[in-house]
């Protein structure tokens, strides 16, 4: 499906929980209608006692909040952290929770990876930020890069609607009519600056495809340079050729990955593509100084995602 750009809008990048969480909670604490957030990891540490306290503030002061975490990602929420949040009055939810926890069966890979929160219809964040403390993990130097967007303008729509669909769908399966979602007259997010941008769903049904589409484009549209930084890189070959055709065209490819083991099978199976890629010119770099989370690419100073 081809991406729906949208102008008007205004972007912010912040790099990291360093700027994430005071943005998020800043919007949090100026919500006047509703906070919807979503997030893959939800963790019972001092950043996630931050965001779960402004939420049970926005609750307590009338805001419609909902939350929606996974269920292996945040298998600890529904213990420590979702009683007292209902208890404040926010509107929780876990997504597939884990509960065969060492039974290794397909439908426990339908996870919810998306780190999504919209305030009031005019402000969202997008990225690849969880809700946890950038330190929260074992032989951590800091810093851990990642990265989030601020999205102010037209790009909300969009992303409401797919954060109310999912919650729609959690609600179905769980036959929970208790946190159905009310009718409500909201005005389409108005112009809020120069910026053209388009919101992008990966799902298992219609949207399979849609991010690597847009990298697979974007790419082929290439004349000057690629920036790509992940830290889980094993692309199929219809991407891994992409790069290779790119080089042969005279584009610098650089690829950014992270050199610390996280997870060991896809760290080895990563460095087995390592000669191909070198061999065709593409430029490799391992950042090993602490953990990379980021999902990032420039192509010719003009398109980010």
């Amino acid at each position: 499906m081809a991406a729906r750009f949208l102008s008007g809008n205004l972007l912010t990048l912040l790099n990291s929980g360093t700027e994430y969480f005071p943005a998020l909670i800043k919007a949090i604490d100026g919500a006047r209608h509703e906070v919807h957030l979503e997030s893959y990891i939800f963790e019972d540490d001092a950043t996630g006692r931050a965001v779960a306290d402004a939420l049970s503030r926005a609750a307590q002061r009338g805001v419609t909040v909902r939350v929606l975490v996974d269920g292996f990602g945040a298998r600890d929420f529904a213990d420590r952290l979702l009683p007292e949040l209902v208890a404040a009055g926010v509107q929780a939810m876990v997504y597939r929770p884990d509960i065969a926890r060492f039974q290794l069966r397909r439908h426990r890979l339908r996870r919810l990876h998306r780190k999504l929160v919209a305030v009031d219809g005019e402000i969202a964040f997008v990225g690849g930020i969880n809700v946890i403390d950038d330190l929260n993990t074992p032989h951590q130097v800091p810093p851990r890069y990642d990265y989030a967007v601020r999205i102010e303008g037209p790009l909300l729509t969009p992303i409401q609607q797919a954060l109310h669909r999912l919650w729609e769908i959690v609600l179905w399966a769980k036959l929970n009519r208790r946190y159905r979602l009310l009718p409500s007259v909201q005005k389409a997010p108005e112009a809020r600056g120069a910026q053209t941008a388009a919101f992008l769903v990966r799902d298992n049904i219609r949207h399979r495809r849609d991010i690597e589409e847009a990298y697979l484009a974007a790419i082929a549209a290439a004349s000057q340079d690629i920036i790509l930084a992940n830290a889980y890189f094993l692309p199929g070959r219809r991407f891994r050729r992409a790069l290779q055709d790119a080089v042969k065209r005279g584009v610098q490819v650089v690829i950014l990955l992270q050199g610390r083991i996280e997870y060991r099978l896809l760290h080895y199976a990563t460095q087995a593509l390592y000669g191909k890629l070198l061999g065709a010119g593409i430029r490799i770099f391992e950042y090993r100084r602490s953990f990379l989370h980021a999902k990032v690419a420039v192509i010719d100073h003009h398109w980010a995602t």
